[in-house]
C-alpha cells in the first residue's frame, strides 16, 4: 500500500468516525439524574464540589475520541487565550454533534470573553434546550446580563443557576448583592 493510499485510509477513518452517527449526548447520560439528587440533598460542601466535578466530567464527555479531542483541543486554546482558535473548534464541534451541550456551553464561553454578548446568550440558550439542568449555562446567563448591566435578568439567570446548584457560593453572593439593590434583600 503506498504512503498516498494510506493517508487516504486515515484521513477516511477519521472523518467518518466525526461524520458518523451521533453517539449519545452526554447530558443524556443516565448518572446525571442521581448526582443532581445527590447535590440538593447535600449540605457538604466537600460533597457538592466532588458531585459537581462528576457532572462536568460527565457533561465533558462525548462518548467519541474524535469528538473528545476537539472538545480538548478548544479547550486548550481556550486556556492559551486563543479565542478565535477555541470558537473555531468548538463550532467544529458542534457541527458534527450538533445535540452535544457542552460544545455549545464552551463556545459560548469563548463568546463571553471576547464581548461577544448576543452570540454568548444564543449558545447559552442552546446550552439549556439541550440541558435544562445546565448550571454553567445558567450562571453565565446572569453574567452575561450582568456585563450588559441588566442586573434585574442578571439576579433572574442567577436565581435559575441555583435553583439546580445551590452550591455555587460566587453566584449566591452576587444574587444576594443584586437583590438587596433591586429587591431590598437577599434571596
Amino acid at each position: 500500500m503506498t504512503l498516498e493510499r494510506i493517508l487516504l485510509v486515515v484521513v477516511a477513518g477519521s472523518f467518518l468516525a466525526v461524520a458518523g452517527p451521533e453517539p449519545r449526548a452526554a447530558q443524556d447520560d443516565p448518572r446525571l439524574d442521581d448526582l443532581f439528587e445527590r447535590l440538593h440533598a447535600t449540605a457538604d460542601p466537600a460533597e457538592a464540589w466532588l458531585i459537581q466535578s462528576h457532572i462536568w466530567a460527565i457533561w465533558l464527555d462525548g462518548h467519541d475520541d474524535a469528538l473528545n479531542a476537539l472538545m480538548h483541543g478548544g479547550a486548550q486554546a481556550m486556556q492559551a487565550g486563543d479565542l478565535d482558535a477555541a470558537i473555531g473548534r468548538f463550532t467544529h464541534l458542534i457541527e458534527v454533534a450538533p445535540k452535544f451541550a457542552e460544545a455549545w456551553n464552551k463556545r459560548a464561553t469563548a463568546y463571553y470573553m471576547i464581548g461577544r454578548y448576543d452570540d454568548s446568550i444564543a449558545d447559552c440558550m442552546k446550552t439549556i434546550e439541550l440541558e435544562p439542568r445546565h448550571f454553567g449555562a445558567l450562571s453565565g446567563l446572569g453574567l452575561i446580563h450582568g456585563a450588559r448591566d441588566d442586573d434585574e435578568a442578571a439576579l433572574f439567570w442567577f436565581r435559575e443557576a441555583l435553583k439546580q446548584n445551590p452550591h455555587m457560593e460566587g453566584i449566591r453572593q452576587r444574587a444576594d448583592e443584586l437583590s438587596r439593590e433591586i429587591e431590598g434583600e437577599p434571596i
